[in-house]
């Protein structure tokens, strides 16, 4: 157990609305029940929170969703921005319908890192986002990447983009832009439901590909990597990974606080939130949670977390249901009581 002071990074739902419905959601955008739409932490919860975080001394705070930016109030949560003294605030976005005054809002707010969800070319970024925005998605991006300190594309691959995920590289490459990262589809939400997750020789594939990729581009002319811990047993990931990875290279040093106000440890493992944040405030959540995580460590090893991490689907004719792992698993699929 670390025993860290306070959380490393944390990442904060703003909303569980979209203006997308994307094939592999996992807050299910548009069918998250009312009752739980309507516990929603306010704008002035949620600016309290980021200012307790950046008292605490976190690093990083990621606004995330859902669509963070179309949440009612969304751009006065960004006032807080400027008063945190030691957080950075990381923002993922789809970047599908905003204006130019909208993208100014988020640059001059001093938000300096942003991360874009894309999903594939034209073609496929419309089979999974359901949208035909493709275009307007690229011209944001490049507007954010020219005038934040960081950016980065994410992009989820599934069984729909997986023959499409290193074209969309070159794609980036040869438009200007330099980092991107590819996560593995998960079971949250609808990306169990679709059956989207990827086999493990699918994976593998996947794996193959990004290795060739770097030893056929320069690290300084395109950053590709691909998000997966536990890949290949006893491999070192490297330890720049951010966002994404980071909870899995440093166990028990970060925060996921639900949209609700629950406060877990980034989903890797439990579905017993430490807290919520309308309860108590972050630091007595954090310290009165110590013992939960060091109980929780004794119980899922390394080889535990792999096993949970690598439950490949398997079984294509989908006789067998896919088990769910995480807090926001359970909360949707298995009717956990969100306060």
């Amino acid at each position: 157990m670390a025993g860290y002071s306070a959380p490393v990074r944390a990442s904060l739902d703003v909303t569980y609305a979209c203006d997308l419905r994307c094939i592999h959601c996992r807050t299910n955008t548009g069918e998250v029940p009312v009752h739980i739409r309507r516990r929603m932490l306010s704008i002035e919860q949620l600016q309290e929170v980021m200012l307790e975080l950046d008292a605490m001394g976190t690093f990083e705070i990621t606004l995330t969703g859902g669509e963070p930016t179309i949440r009612k109030g969304f751009w006065s949560l960004l006032d807080v921005v400027p008063r945190l003294k030691t957080s950075t605030v990381t923002l993922i976005t789809n970047a599908a319908n905003h204006t130019p005054e909208q993208l100014d809002r988020i640059v001059d707010s001093g938000i300096d890192s942003v991360r874009v969800s894309m999903d594939g070319t034209r073609r496929t970024f419309a089979e999974v986002r359901l949208a035909d925005v493709f275009d307007k998605v690229v011209e944001n991006s490049a507007y954010l990447r020219d005038r934040v300190r960081s950016f980065k594309v994410l992009t989820t691959v599934m069984k729909t983009n997986q023959h499409n995920v290193f074209e969309l590289a070159g794609y980036l490459r040869e438009n200007g832009f330099r980092r991107q990262d590819l996560i593995l589809v998960r079971a949250h939400g609808r990306g169990g439901r679709n059956r989207l997750l990827l086999t493990e020789a699918e994976t593998m594939a996947i794996h193959e590909g990004v290795q060739q990729f770097k030893r056929d581009v320069p690290v300084t002319d395109f950053d590709l990597n691909l998000n997966a811990p536990y890949l290949v047993p006893g491999e070192k990931l490297p330890p720049y990974q951010d966002v994404v990875m980071f909870p899995y290279l440093v166990r028990d040093s970060s925060i996921a606080v639900s949209a609700t106000g629950d406060v877990t440890m980034s989903r890797l493992y439990s579905a017993a939130p430490l807290g919520n944040t309308k309860e108590a405030p972050i630091d007595r959540i954090w310290a009165d949670g110590q013992a939960q995580l060091v109980r929780e460590q004794e119980e899922f090893s390394e080889e535990r977390l792999r096993e949970i991490f690598w439950d490949f689907a398997s079984d294509p004719d989908g006789s067998q249901l896919i088990p769910l792992t995480s807090l926001l698993d359970r909360q949707i699929f298995e009717g956990y009581e969100v306060r």
